[in-house]
């Protein structure tokens, strides 16, 4: 198949020294990625810093400009100590929204299959008008909110599997019917950022539209297929998506150091050969994933390249 792999050196040079969402991640990824002779099978793409315009669709205007004189400045961080910051932290981020865009504008063109964003800073906490947990854009709400926007699609799917609960997301599209949110993580009371209960299921027209599935401390691979497979593949089937995206955080694993959750590669595999099937059924394939967690360089190293793999290769 023709898989894209979104990816530019601005991300490295979002500088945030010893914490835990470094450089040192994609590094890893990029030399296993080398390493397993996958490059050649993939389709390499450049990125683009995403337009005022791309990520208004998500953010508060104003909310850019101060990200921007945040890290032009030489403050540390942003919020909180977790948003670390360097000078280049806010070209690295736009980038990785950019790249998200052209990901689902390419697949929605037919000119990729599907495609996986190798991008940092992660994503998915990043609120309206607030940076959180290591996020400053929010590059899947950008990218789902463009495809409802500017390519007509009415049943886009997102699915989170990283550790921790996707609250920006979430709370991006809870009152939509054209965006379904679906997330497994950790639950809530035992781990970061406290949100994600099953009771949270959306509002207005998007009731029922945001599906919870907390996962308790130290679950395995059987825990989440058994749950994944009976309560979010057949709901995902009735929604018929027409587009497919993933938040692929891979610190779910068991040798994570951030949670307590007891996936093994093995698991993350099932989980994207499922989605990758059911994209195949309903939606022509069309499916994007980009990375958010994942802090055990040799783990999300070796999960994030049979992701990729399992992308690329041709339908059984």
């Amino acid at each position: 198949m023709k898989t894209g792999f979104f990816y530019d050196p601005i991300f490295l040079h979002h500088d945030t020294g010893d914490h835990p969402e470094n450089a040192g991640r994609l590094r890893a990824i990029l030399g296993r990625i080398q390493e397993d002779d996958l490059l050649s099978r993939l389709i390499e793409k450049s990125t683009r810093p995403a337009t005022q315009q791309e990520v208004a669709l998500i953010h508060d205007v104003e909310y850019l400009r101060i990200v921007e004189e945040a890290a032009l400045s030489g403050q540390p961080f942003l919020n909180s100590p977790d948003c670390a910051l360097s000078e280049q932290s806010y070209d690295a981020a736009l980038n990785g929204a950019g790249a998200m865009v052209d990901a689902v504008l390419e697949v929605a063109e037919g000119k990729l299959d599907n495609a996986f964003v190798a991008c940092r800073p992660p994503g998915h906490h990043a609120e309206h008008g607030a940076a959180m947990g290591f996020c400053f854009f929010n590059n899947i709400a950008i990218g789902a909110a463009w495809l409802t926007a500017n390519m007509g699609y009415e049943r886009v799917l997102i699915f989170d599997f990283d550790v921790h609960h996707g609250n920006g997301t979430q709370h991006a599209f809870e009152s939509r019917d054209d965006i379904l949110f679906a997330s497994m993580h950790q639950d809530p009371l035992t781990c970061y950022p406290g949100t994600g209960f099953t009771g949270e299921r959306g509002n207005g027209d998007g009731l029922g539209y945001t599906i919870n599935l907390p996962m308790p401390p130290y679950a395995t691979d059987a825990d989440y297929m058994s749950l994944f497979r009976d309560q979010l593949l057949p709901r995902f089937r009735e929604y018929d998506p027409q587009f497919i995206l993933i938040s692929a955080g891979f610190d779910a694993h068991r040798d994570d150091p951030l949670a307590q959750i007891a996936l093994t590669q093995n698991g993350f595999d099932q989980m994207l050969t499922e989605i990758k099937t059911l994209a195949l059924n309903h939606c022509q394939g069309r499916l994007v994933t980009i990375l958010e967690g994942g802090y055990h360089y040799q783990r999300l190293a070796e999960c994030v390249a049979s992701h990729v793999a399992l992308l690329q290769a041709d339908p059984t």
